[in-house]
């Protein structure tokens, strides 16, 4: 894939995929390690804004060189998630676009106490197991300043935004990843920011979503049909890796009904799936937590996660996979995100 301008900041690479077009790449080392980028066109618009706000001042900063000291108009988010919506503050004076869903779920997200997993650190004692998961997992952010920034425009239907003479187009395909998700289409371009719902080592929440979720990426590859996909983690891709999540997704459900049934334990279910295909992708065991939230479902349990056991099942399938598909397995490079 060829770039205009490549601009580098300590946490963040930015390619630029158009002119005045550019992806916001963050090194992929595991959770809430995002992408998020911005069009200096028209009076400007950012789309998604990481995870805390010395990443999203990096965009700022990268922002303010391309357009001689410029501030974007627009925000829009992908989605709740907190690591593409606690850097709004940056861009507080802009105008916040979310899905009418965002702000009801966000409230499963609580800023004081990831703040304080991450202060505590992956090894303390004064923390249960999963909270010493995500302290691993969050090291390299820091939440001070981080503030829910509540949107300007809740939206329930696909609208235009006109930047100058370039015209963009927000999709909402909700749900999906979740109950908020939007797309935004660059049609005279070919460019998509297509937040979580194009992710190497995506999880999944329900079963209906899922089927929805292929249903968004289908109208990706056979509609949409972008050349340059900025993805909600990882490298920039094209429709060739939307295909391959798709599979991913199909490969899923095709797995967990054909090893069900009403007596099998999460992990069970999971070491029976066939992942074989999959390999390359970050962090294999993660299916362990799609498998165990479509378990509940089916069964009509309450589907949130249990994080202090998860990380000893996580483990459990990073070992059982590791015996099973030995050498397979490629270790993750998180800067491979960041080739040129």
């Amino acid at each position: 894939m060829k770039y205009g301008r490549i601009i580098q900041k300590p946490r963040v690479k930015f390619f630029e995929v158009a002119d005045d077009v550019f992806a916001g790449v963050s090194p992929y080392r595991g959770i809430s390690w995002s992408n998020a980028g911005f069009i200096n066109k028209g009076k400007g618009l950012v789309f998604d804004t990481f995870f805390d706000l010395f990443h999203a001042k990096e965009m700022r900063e990268v922002f303010k060189e391309v357009s001689n000291g410029g501030s974007p108009a627009y925000v829009v988010n992908s989605h709740y998630n907190s690591d593409h919506t606690w850097g709004n503050k940056v861009f507080k004076d802009a105008c916040i676009i979310m899905h009418k869903e965002a702000e009801r779920e966000r409230l499963t997200e609580n800023i004081t106490w990831m703040d304080g997993v991450i202060k505590r650190g992956k090894d303390s004692s004064d923390s249960t197991p999963g909270e010493r998961f995500f302290a691993a997992e969050f090291e390299g952010f820091d939440l001070e300043g981080v503030e829910w920034i509540s949107p300007n425009i809740e939206i329930k239907d696909d609208i235009n935004i006109r930047l100058g003479e370039t015209e963009v187009v927000i999709y909402n395909v909700a749900p999906a990843h979740s109950d908020s998700d939007l797309l935004l289409w660059m049609p005279k371009e070919k460019i998509l920011f297509a937040g979580d719902i194009v992710f190497n080592g995506c999880t999944a929440y329900s079963e209906e979503g899922t089927l929805n979720w292929v249903k968004v990426l289908d109208r990706i590859i056979n509609e949409i049909k972008p050349e340059v996909v900025i993805p909600g983690h990882g490298a920039i891709c094209s429709l060739a890796f939307v295909q391959e999540q798709r599979d991913y997704l199909m490969n899923l459900i095709s797995e967990f009904h054909k090893h069900y049934d009403d007596e099998i334990d999460p992990l069970s279910l999971t070491k029976k799936m066939d992942i074989s295909r999959f390999l390359h992708w970050i962090q294999p065991e993660r299916l362990f937590m799609t498998v165990d939230i479509l378990l509940k479902s089916k069964r009509g349990l309450p589907t949130v996660a249990n994080w202090n056991e998860i990380p000893k099942n996580l483990e459990d399938m990073r070992v059982f996979l590791a015996e099973k598909y030995g050498s397979r397995i490629k270790k993750w490079d998180p800067m491979s995100v960041w080739e040129e």
